[in-house]
C-alpha cells in the first residue's frame, strides 16, 4: 500500500517488560550479570504497525490490558520499545494525563510558560497565544493564583487550554476529553472538530465508543498487545462489543425475500401487502443468537410500508424475531443515529411497559413500537435488537443489528424548532397587543 502524506509510521514495534515475583530477584540477576534468570517476560505491545496520516484521525481502542497505554507513552517518548521503530514528522503533542507536570506553588500563568516550554515551544509562541489561552480557560484573575488552590475543574480547565492553544501537527488524546463538566467536554469537542479541520493528525485513545464513531477516520483494536482487526469506525466498534461479552458470530443473511408463511405465525396479524416488503434483516449484526431478528419494517398507522416521514408522524416500527433457545429475561429494542453515527434516540420495550418477557424455543415474534417521528429533516439509521432488559448498557446481546434500515425525515411545510429533537414547548407572552401572523411569503421564506 503506497503511504501518502503519512506524520507517523509505526512498524513492527514491541515492548517487553520484566516480571519479578520477588523483589531481591532483581538483585540476584544483577549481580550475576544475567546467568541467574529470575523473571518472566511480558510483551505489552508484539509487533504493532500502523500509520496517520495528515488531517486523519484514528482511533485505538480495546480492553483493559490490551496494550493501550504502553503505546500511548511511547507515542509520548515517556518508554522506549524493545524493538520496533516509530517515524513521526512535525510536532506532536500528547494530552494525556492533562496537568502533569503542573507545579501546585507556581501560579496558574507561571504553569503555562513553564509547561509549554517542556512541550518545546518557545517563550515568543507561548506569549503570542497568551490571549488564547486565557480566554479558553475563562479563568479570570484565578490565573495569577497557586494551582494548588485550583479546583479539580479549574486545573483541568488550565490545562487544557494550554494544550488547545498549540498549534502542533500531531494530537496524541487518552480520555482528557471526558473530564470536567457537559460545557467544558462539548468545548473539547468543539476543539477536536477544528483540529480536524485544520489538517492536523489525531491520535484517539478512548472506551467512549461514541466519541471513536463520530470522529475517527479509521480504528484499530487492541488485544493482548497485537492489532487484531483495522478498519472503518462503524465495524470496528461492532466487533469491539461482540468480543466484549459475547462470541462474534457470522450471521449475516442473504438478502432474500422472507417467506413468513413457511414461518408459522398464524398467530400474528401481518397485512399482506406488509408481507411482500418484510426482508431479511441486514446490517451489521452481534450477539449470541438466542433470538435471531429474521426481518424489520417500518409501516404507516395503515400498515403500509413507509421509506419516509415528516416530524410529528407516527410510524409502527415491527420486528420480527424466531427465538433459538429459551430466554427468561427479553426485551426489544431500537435507535436511531444521524448522519454522524450520533445516537438521537433509542428505547426498549421494557422501558417502555416495565415488563419482563420471556420466551420459549421456536416462537416467532413480532415486537411493534408505535413512534411519534419528533426529528428533525434528515436522513436516519435504524438499529434494531434483542437484548436483556438492563436500561443502559445491557449485559446480554441475543441479536443486535445497526444500519438494519434508514428512514428520512422530510423538509417540513413549517420550521417549527431547531436542532434535532421536538420537544412539547409552549410561550406566553405580556405587555404587547401589536402581533401579527407571519404571511404566506413570510413562511416560505423561514423554510428556505
Amino acid at each position: 500500500m503506497v503511504k501518502n502524506n503519512i506524520v507517523v509510521d509505526i512498524e513492527n514495534l514491541s515492548k517487553k517488560y520484566k516480571i519479578y515475583s520477588k523483589p531481591h530477584h532483581r538483585l540476584f540477576e544483577w549481580i550475576t550479570l544475567g546467568k541467574l534468570k529470575k523473571h518472566t517476560e511480558f510483551w505489552a505491545l508484539s509487533d504493532v504497525s500502523l500509520s496517520v496520516s495528515q488531517g486523519e484521525c484514528i482511533g485505538i481502542i480495546g480492553h483493559n490490558g490490551a496494550g493501550k497505554s504502553t503505546l500511548l507513552k511511547i507515542l509520548s517518548k515517556a518508554l522506549y520499545p524493545t524493538h520496533g521503530s516509530m517515524k513521526v514528522k512535525g510536532n506532536m503533542v500528547s494530552l494525556l494525563e492533562l496537568g502533569t507536570g503542573f507545579n501546585p506553588e507556581l501560579t496558574g500563568l507561571q504553569n503555562i510558560f513553564t509547561s509549554g516550554k517542556l512541550l518545546g515551544f518557545s517563550e515568543e509562541y507561548l506569549n503570542n497565544k497568551l490571549t488564547s489561552i486565557l480566554d479558553f480557560s475563562e479563568l479570570g484573575d484565578f490565573i495569577h493564583q497557586p494551582v494548588k488552590s485550583y479546583s479539580s475543574g479549574m486545573y483541568v480547565r488550565l490545562a487544557f487550554s494550554l494544550y488547545a492553544s498549540l498549534e502542533p501537527d500531531i494530537y496524541v488524546v487518552d480520555e482528557a476529553l471526558s473530564v470536567g463538566d457537559i460545557f467544558f467536554q462539548q468545548k473539547c469537542f468543539d476543539f477536536l472538530q477544528q483540529l480536524k479541520a485544520n489538517g492536523a493528525a489525531i491520535i484517539l485513545v478512548t472506551h467512549d465508543m461514541q466519541s471513536v464513531k463520530k470522529y475517527c477516520d479509521r480504528v484499530f483494536i487492541l488485544n493482548n498487545g497485537k492489532v487484531t482487526n483495522e478498519g472503518n469506525p462503524l465495524e470496528m466498534v461492532n466487533i469491539f462489543y461482540s468480543s466484549s461479552k459475547h462470541k462474534l458470530l457470522d450471521r449475516k443473511l442473504n438478502g432474500e425475500q422472507i417467506d413468513l408463511n413457511t414461518l408459522k405465525i398464524s398467530n400474528i396479524d401481518i397485512p399482506e401487502e406488509s408481507k411482500q416488503n418484510i426482508r431479511n434483516a441486514v446490517g451489521i449484526r452481534r450477539g449470541d443468537g438466542k433470538v435471531k431478528i429474521i426481518g424489520a419494517i417500518i409501516c404507516d398507522l395503515d400498515g403500509k410500508e413507509v421509506k419516509t416521514a415528516y416530524t410529528g408522524d407516527n410510524i409502527i416500527l415491527n420486528i420480527f424475531a424466531e427465538i433459538e433457545e429459551d430466554v427468561a429475561d427479553l426485551a426489544f429494542t431500537y435507535q436511531m443515529a444521524d448522519r454522524h453515527n450520533t445516537v438521537v434516540f433509542g428505547q426498549s420495550s421494557y422501558m417502555l411497559t416495565k415488563n419482563i418477557l420471556s420466551a420459549s424455543k421456536g416462537n416467532i415474534i413480532r415486537a411493534s413500537f408505535n413512534i411519534e417521528m419528533n426529528l428533525f429533516q434528515g436522513l436516519y439509521t435504524v438499529m434494531v435488537g434483542a437484548t436483556d432488559c438492563q436500561t443502559e448498557v445491557s449485559n446480554m446481546i441475543y441479536d443486535l443489528i445497526e444500519g438494519c434500515m434508514t428512514l428520512e425525515i422530510m423538509k417540513p411545510s413549517w420550521r417549527s424548532f431547531h436542532g434535532v429533537a421536538l420537544m412539547n414547548s409552549s410561550f406566553e407572552i405580556e405587555g404587547l397587543t401589536n402581533i401579527s401572523e407571519a404571511t404566506p411569503n413570510e413562511k416560505r421564506q423561514n423554510n428556505e
